[in-house]
C-alpha cells in the first residue's frame, strides 16, 4: 500500500466515523504519506515481511477533538475497566499520595520493566517494527494470540485512551494515537514511563507502583 503525500486533514477526515472515536474532530495542518509492505506465507511464517511508515511534512496539530492526547502531561483521572466494567478510578498525579515520580522509583525496577516489556523504548518512536513482525509470525504459527508486539507507549495508549476488545480498527486507532504522541513530541519518554508505572496492574487489584 502506498498513499502519496496528501493534506493531513483529508487523511484524518477519511477515517470511518464511529470506528476511531478518539480521533474524531481533530484539526491538523501539513501533509502525510503512508506505505505498507506486508507479505505472509502461512506455511512459512518465519519469513513474514512487515514494513510500515507514516511520514509527515510541516505537520501540526491545531486542535484536539474527542481526546486531548497531551492531557496526560498533568494530573488526570484514570478509569480502570475490565470487560467494559469500571473497576476503579485513580488519580494520576502528585495529588494522589500513592503516586510515585519517576526519579523516586528504583532504577533496577525501571530497567527490569524495560527489559521485560520494551527493550528499545528509549530509542524508538512508539513502535518496534521487528518485535511486531516476530509477534505476527508467532501468532500465525501457533494460530492464536500467543505473543504481543506492543511497546510501552502502545500499552499506555490502550490503557488510557482505548477501552475496547481486540479488533483491527482498535489496533489502527491505537497506532495513530501512538504516532501522534511520539512523532510530535506531545509527551516525553520520561512522562510516558512515569504514567505507565503508576497505572499498570502489578498484581490482582494492585494498580500503580505506589500500591
Amino acid at each position: 500500500i502506498n498513499i502519496e503525500e496528501m493534506p493531513a486533514q483529508i487523511f484524518f477526515n477519511s477515517l470511518p466515523k464511529g470506528l476511531f472515536t478518539t480521533l474524531e474532530g481533530i484539526k491538523v495542518k501539513g501533509n502525510l504519506s503512508y506505505h505498507l509492505i506486508f507479505k505472509a506465507n502461512f506455511s512459512n511464517p518465519e519469513n513474514l515481511v512487515f514494513e510500515t511508515g507514516l511520514k509527515k511534512s510541516s505537520f501540526q496539530i491545531t486542535g484536539y477533538g474527542a481526546e486531548n492526547f497531551a492531557a496526560i502531561n498533568s494530573t488526570f483521572s484514570h478509569v480502570i475497566r475490565e470487560n467494559d466494567r469500571v473497576v476503579r478510578t485513580i488519580l494520576v498525579g502528585p495529588e494522589n499520595p500513592k503516586y510515585v515520580p519517576l526519579d523516586q522509583i528504583s532504577p533496577l525496577l525501571i530497567n527490569s520493566v524495560l527489559t521485560a516489556e520494551d527493550g528499545t523504548f528509549r530509542f524508538h518512536k512508539g513502535f518496534n517494527e521487528e518485535a511486531f513482525r516476530q509477534s505476527m509470525a508467532t501468532n500465525i504459527k501457533e494460530k492464536r494470540f500467543a505473543r504481543g508486539g506492543s511497546t510501552i507507549t502502545m500499552q499506555l495508549v490502550k490503557n488510557v485512551f482505548l477501552h475496547r476488545n481486540k479488533t483491527v480498527s482498535r489496533k489502527v486507532e491505537e497506532a495513530l494515537i501512538v504516532w501522534l504522541i511520539e512523532n510530535n513530541h506531545l509527551v516525553s519518554k520520561d512522562r510516558i514511563l512515569e504514567v505507565y508505572l503508576n497505572i499498570i496492574e502489578w498484581g490482582p487489584g494492585i494498580y500503580g507502583i505506589g500500591e
